[in-house]
């Protein structure tokens, strides 16, 4: 079954259908095309594709579609493919999956699965990367804007990125408690926000553990210089980026705001984190 969701990115995810046809025939799979056609309906055709016996499962758009997809699919043998149609495409490209649709459908048909790791704010579930403070208000304005794509989701960055303020966090995890003033605190399964921004070079969605990247606001002239670390994979030698490994912990934060897998939600002001482990296969 190949889901798309004709809202991601640009609005492009449709265009599988002009590839399906052709891959499809070309690998001898018969494919089963179904649209996404609001809240909800990406898991409900997920489940659907389990319980009917099909053998794979592809998700054609953002990480937001591989989220709502995902969910359908834990714990059983039916693996999720990806074909990466959205605006930041993080997850995929975390994972090293190709770009260009044809491409990727083609993988999703033919690679090998793998368990990977499955994440949750407060039961409310992610993939790849989850965040509190500044890329939560940014995921939920990017969400009301009319357009889509890098461009417009680096204007919202620029435009409040300078008069962002620090927010009071509190970390408990381990037995010890953390007390931080942050501009963002990012609970990583993967390495990418999207885009190429590498917000966590060690993350890997396979190995049992978690990221919990502490980003303190640097002083005017390094804010630069930390944009630039994290989009040129460097993320891990600014000083204004902490790293806590973790498989759970419960923050206090300032706000109310999140996002899961970049779709902005309310978490309120404590937020439970937990990672578990090899719950969900994927072609990668």
């Amino acid at each position: 079954m190949v889901i798309y969701n004709p809202r991601s990115g640009k609005r492009q995810a449709p265009r599988i259908k002009a590839f399906a046809g052709m891959v499809g025939q070309e690998l001898g799979w018969t494919l089963d095309l179904r649209e996404i056609e609001g809240p909800g309906h990406g898991t409900r055709l997920a489940r659907e594709a389990v319980e009917q016996g099909y053998d794979r499962v592809i998700s054609v758009g953002g990480d937001g579609t591989n989220n709502a997809i995902a969910q359908g699919l834990l714990d059983t043998q039916v693996p999720l493919g990806i074909v990466a149609m959205g605006s930041g495409n993080g997850y995929a490209r975390s994972i090293g999956l190709p770009l260009e649709p044809a491409a990727a459908l083609r993988h999703a048909l033919t690679g090998q699965a793998r368990p990977m790791d499955v994440c949750y704010l407060n039961d409310q579930f992610f993939l790849g990367t989850a965040g509190i403070g500044f890329d939560a208000r940014v995921a939920h304005k990017f969400d009301k804007s009319s357009t889509r794509g890098m461009f417009t989701y680096a204007r919202i960055i620029v435009q409040d990125i300078l008069r962002s303020p620090a927010m009071p966090v509190e970390i408990r995890l381990n037995g010890t408690v953390v007390n931080e003033q942050v501009l963002m605190l990012v609970f990583c399964n993967t390495r990418e926000f999207g885009n190429g921004a590498d917000i966590s070079p060690g993350s890997r969605p396979d190995d049992g553990l978690a990221e919990l990247r502490v980003v303190r606001k640097p002083p005017f002239l390094k804010l630069f210089k930390a944009f630039y670390d994290i989009y040129t994979h460097r993320a891990d030698r600014n000083p204004y980026l902490m790293n806590v490994p973790a498989t759970a912990a419960t923050v206090k934060q300032g706000g109310t705001l999140a996002h899961l897998d970049g779709e902005p939600v309310e978490v309120g002001h404590e937020v439970r984190f937990r990672l578990e482990a090899a719950k969900l296969l994927v072609v990668g």
